[in-house]
């Protein structure tokens, strides 16, 4: 069997996966639910195991049990001070979240030049790096469908539809469940126009590439979409940097 190396982006909800060979090459696997792990038995073939752990302590046993018989080969990335020509801002490196990292360094090294990434999940995460590789900090605020469920928790008489958590940017809500998800759609939408202002007004950058990724990308409205590209695999682009050193 040709020796493989899996990657693994563990996020909050969802893992991701991709396969690398010996050469470097990255072929994606599933994406796929926790509930939905068993479902993908581990070849013999697989060396070493190279996770970006970013879910909560549920998921994570979920992700231990599917990974049991690779434990001794499984490495945690963990965010660093400087790697791979990025440097990264916080102060304390490791509180910077690991996919937020490796999505850093999989951009900027796929191409040195200044970068927005905007990542729309259970969170929403925005980040900044220059040329230079120089991490200038970022945002996080609640992902559009945490958005709507800290509403209906905190306000009795707001709800939501049970089985449609989705909006519509641009429109307005005539119903109780469709002002919530307008409204929330559209507060995702306003986050990344002034973004995209800061971007150019504050920061001064023009020639700049926005990168999104995230379940949530597809709700932008089209003139927004437009100013970048739908990247989901940067987290294992920064994985693969790891397993490839």
């Amino acid at each position: 069997m040709t020796p493989v190396k899996l990657l693994i982006d563990a996020g909050n909800t969802r893992v991701k996966t991709a396969l690398m060979d010996a050469e470097g090459h990255i072929e994606p696997w599933f994406n796929q639910s926790y509930d939905d792990l068993e479902q993908y038995p581990l070849s013999d073939s697989l060396t070493d195991v190279w996770l970006a752990p970013v879910g909560g302590s549920v998921q994570q046993q979920q992700l231990n049990n599917w990974l049991k018989d690779l434990r001794e080969r499984v490495h945690n990335v963990v965010s660093e001070r400087t790697a791979f020509g990025v440097t990264n801002a916080y102060a304390e490196p490791l509180n910077l979240g690991v996919d937020r990292w490796l999505a850093l360094l999989g951009a900027y090294n796929e191409l040195a030049k200044p970068t927005l990434i905007i990542d729309a999940g259970t969170a929403i995460t925005v980040d900044w790096v220059d040329a230079q590789g120089q991490h200038l900090g970022g945002w996080i605020t609640p992902g559009v469908e945490l958005m709507q469920t800290s509403v209906t928790a905190r306000a009795p008489r707001v709800f939501a539809h049970q089985q449609q958590m989705w909006g519509r940017v641009n429109q307005l809500g005539t119903s109780t469940p469709d002002g919530l998800m307008d409204g929330c759609v559209n507060m995702f939408a306003g986050l990344v126009r002034q973004a995209l202002h800061v971007t150019e007004a504050e920061l001064d950058w023009f020639d700049f590439r926005v990168l999104f990724s995230g379940g949530s990308t597809p709700l932008l409205p089209m003139d927004l979409k437009r100013r970048g590209e739908h990247r989901s695999e940067l987290v294992l682009q920064g994985l693969a940097l790891y397993a490839g050193a």
